[in-house]
């Protein structure tokens, strides 16, 4: 295996504004979505640890149910890339108040219990995968 050394684009002086922080969060909990649908697809499920011949991690939870140590790992990545993004020239524009933030911003606020049709576990509306058998949510 040859030497890698990691060389990032030096992102140091770009300034954020805070209010960026939604889009931040947002982007952080859909990279874990398509984290953990990619997962799933090759059959990783839910366990509570890591195993990779059984192919079970800790992480295949819903975002929010992410220990705040994972949660920053994406946050952080979500914030490089935004910084990225006005590195190479480019400006972030929110344009409106959208369907999807307004759902978002609901489904954070009011914390609705749902069951699952498969194994009958409770759940909050904004899981994707049920936390108990790992069955896809619709």
């Amino acid at each position: 295996m040859k030497n890698y050394t990691p060389k990032p684009i030096d992102l140091d002086n770009i300034i954020i504004d805070a209010d960026l922080t939604d889009l931040q969060e947002a982007i952080a909990e859909n990279a874990h979505e398509i984290w953990a649908r990619n997962r799933q697809a090759e059959g990783w499920t839910y366990g509570p640890e890591r195993n990779d011949q059984l192919k079970q991690t800790p992480d295949m939870v819903p975002y929010n149910d992410l220990p705040d140590s994972e949660k920053q790992y994406d946050r952080d990545m979500a914030m490089e890339t935004i910084k990225l993004i006005y590195k190479l020239g480019y400006d972030v524009v929110k344009r409106e108040e959208t369907q999807l933030k307004r759902t978002l911003k609901h489904d954070l606020q009011h914390n609705e219990v749902y069951s699952c049709p498969e194994c009958g576990s409770s759940f909050k509306k904004f899981y994707v995968f049920c936390p108990q058998c790992g069955k896809e949510l619709k």
